[in-house]
């Protein structure tokens, strides 16, 4: 039976390398670590560092990496791009403006991970603006409703109200929420704490 990939580890040992204040989680572990599990098989971090440094410092630990630049008139954006343990990991750029100090720090299975605050991750889920990060985007409002104002408003900001509006009010992702409210599907709820890593 194929072992299902090691996300967190992925991830921990990226952030190791990478530098635990100059990246934090985003994507599908992020939607995670806010509320919403489903699946991924692949690892997105943001970095302040220049990117060409964040290749430098990966292969310096033995982790093939690339920069692509991407094609700023297609309104692509540069990011890194690699595999680690078999993990495909993307890093990017800061792609919206971040409050740091606003990450918040995840303790799963003995590991430390700083994920990007919630209102960061709506911005950055409406930047994309593909149907996948408007369903995040919508079960997450959903799931934590006082916190759907700021989803909305991050939609506005990227004139994607109509579009983010036709899920937040499908029926179908609205009793997916009410069924994870209600605790069906369980799930385990990592410990949070806000701030820097513990040293």
């Amino acid at each position: 039976m194929k072992r299902p990939p090691d996300l967190l580890g992925t991830a921990t040992r990226l952030i190791e390398v990478i530098g635990p204040d100059q990246c934090l989680i985003v994507g599908a572990l992020a939607v995670a670590a806010h509320g919403y599990v489903r699946g991924t098989i692949d690892v997105d971090l943001i970095s302040r560092l220049p990117l060409a440094e964040v290749v430098t410092r990966l292969r310096g630990a033995g982790i093939e990496a690339t920069l692509k630049k991407g094609d700023t008139l297609e309104g692509d954006f540069p990011c890194v791009k690699g595999t680690l343990n078999g993990v495909r990991f993307d890093i990017l750029p800061p792609l919206v403006m971040l409050h740091w100090e606003r990450a918040e720090t995840l303790l799963l299975e003995d590991r430390e991970l700083r994920v990007v605050d919630l209102d960061a991750l709506f911005r950055l889920k409406m930047r994309a603006g593909g149907p996948k990060d408007l369903l995040d985007a919508a079960m997450l409002a959903l799931i934590r409703p006082e916190e759907k104002e700021k989803a909305l408003a991050a939609a506005a900001a990227y004139r994607l109200e109509d579009r983010f509006l036709r899920f937040l009010e499908d029926p179908r992702l609205e009793a997916q929420a009410r069924d994870h409210r209600a605790g069906s599907p369980r799930r385990r709820t990592p410990k949070r704490t806000r701030g820097r890593p513990r040293r």
